[in-house]
């Protein structure tokens, strides 16, 4: 038995132990090694960090609610700003269209001869605008006609009796009535809808107001057709008092409408009317009044026009694009001496070179110099003259030559480049030329 085998065995220890002492024999060497000067300034430290860390949290907050702040504050300016353009667009779009309805109405009573009447809804309008020509026209007419001391008229003839009433039954009149309508013969219709209801007011009353309705829509609709804008728009007036008006009955009233208000400005501020006829190229081009003159035609004259003003003015470059605008609308080779006219114009303001002033060199002979250029009184090799600076008046510089033997003077002569003046293009009419519709 060997002498190692003498020696007491150790006990086996638990590994829950084992760990459990490690841990303690690990604090134990970090209490020991650490002072208490380390540790109270390793607590300094600590503090310090989160304190720093405090600061700036609270300062990276107040920046990002300052930065939502000033956000919010300018989408709300911008979007204040941008409202009150709307509304300003708005209510002129309104109150044009509401000027064009009262302009309408006074057409109307001029033409049933309420020239009272008319004249009040003029002065209204000219209380707001005064600058509506159609409105200034129709305004004279009617002030002319109640100025003219009217003349007694005798008459020599029998009066013309009043028609006869219709006297059929109601059921008859009104098969008749939708007869009518299959025809289109609108006013008829309504004619007799009117005795209709004159005779039998409690005949088949919806009915009825739904057959008025129906004739006055459809007949204004064939009066903007033709031309009868006025009138079109009174037929859907009245037929608004029977029931609303379908989309294309309002359609129809806004391109009259539209047209109406270009005529207000024709010829008087181009600019205005090709902003109205300019609506109407897309939507109908073809509508006319009475004139029988297209909106299309009207627009594109509107925009010639333009380009004639801004070239009386003097504005040769911007009326040379107007006139380009005018093209493209419409080729017409009417105005091409116009507008070829407006492009040589606008190319001379372009393209004419500036011209270049040059001096030239004035040299006064003082001292030495005179034996070199002598006066005509001066008498050559009399004394020795005594040399002094020639003082320059320009950029030439003089190099000064001893008086012995006969110089030979140079003289700088400038010479001017000529600037080649290019080709001024002219318009060549086209067989493109085509007459829109309307």
């Amino acid at each position: 038995m060997s002498l190692g085998s003498t020696q007491p065995s150790k006990p086996n220890k638990n590994p829950q132990e084992e760990q459990d002492q490690t841990r303690e024999n690990v604090v134990n060497r970090t209490a020991r090694s650490t002072s208490p000067q380390e540790a109270r300034q390793s607590g300094s430290g600590n503090s310090s960090f989160w304190k720093g860390s405090w600061i700036n949290l609270v300062i990276a907050l107040v920046l990002l609610f300052g930065g939502l702040l000033v956000v919010i504050s300018a989408s709300g300016w911008f979007g204040y700003r941008a409202g009150q353009r709307t509304q300003f667009a708005n209510a002129t779009l309104t109150m044009e269209g509401y000027i064009a309805d009262q302009f309408t109405l006074a057409v109307d009573e001029y033409g049933q001869g309420n020239y009272a009447l008319a004249m009040e809804r003029l002065e209204y309008i000219r209380s707001i605008r005064t600058d509506l020509r159609a409105v200034n026209q129709l305004y004279d007419d009617i002030s002319a006609v109640l100025n003219v001391t009217p003349t007694p008229i005798i008459p020599t003839s029998t009066p013309t009796p009043s028609p006869t009433p219709d006297l059929r039954p109601a059921g008859e009149m009104y098969d008749s009535v939708l007869q009518l309508i299959s025809l289109g013969e609108w006013s008829t219709a309504l004619d007799t809808l009117n005795n209709l209801r004159k005779s039998n007011p409690s005949y088949n009353i919806v009915e009825v107001d739904g057959l008025i309705y129906l004739c006055l829509r459809n007949r204004g609709v064939e009066k903007i057709n033709t031309g009868d804008l006025e009138g079109g728009i009174y037929d859907f007036t009245l037929a608004e008092q029977f029931g609303p008006l379908d989309g294309e009955t309002e359609s129809y009233r806004t391109w009259a409408r539209m047209y109406l208000l270009g005529n207000a400005f024709w010829g008087a501020y181009p600019e205005q009317a090709a902003y109205y006829y300019g609506q109407l190229v897309s939507a109908a081009p073809s509508l006319t009044d009475a004139s029988g003159v297209s909106a299309f035609y009207r627009y594109w004259a509107s925009l010639v026009q333009i380009a004639e003003f801004s070239a009386t003015a003097g504005n040769w470059c911007d009326a040379d694009q107007q006139m380009q605008v005018a093209l493209n609308t419409w080729n017409q080779a009417s105005v091409y001496p116009t507008a070829t006219y407006i492009a040589e114009e606008c190319y001379k303001i372009l393209y004419t070179p500036t011209p270049t002033i040059t001096n030239t060199p004035t040299i006064t002979p003082t001292g030495w110099a005179e034996t070199l250029f002598p006066s005509p009184t001066a008498t050559i090799g009399a004394g020795t003259p005594t040399p002094s600076k020639v003082v320059p008046t320009n950029t030439y510089t003089l190099t000064p030559v001893p008086p012995t033997g006969t110089p030979t003077p140079t003289s700088a002569v400038p010479t001017n480049t000529p600037t080649p003046t290019p080709d001024v293009p002219t318009l060549t009419p086209t067989s493109s030329d085509t007459t829109p519709g309307g």
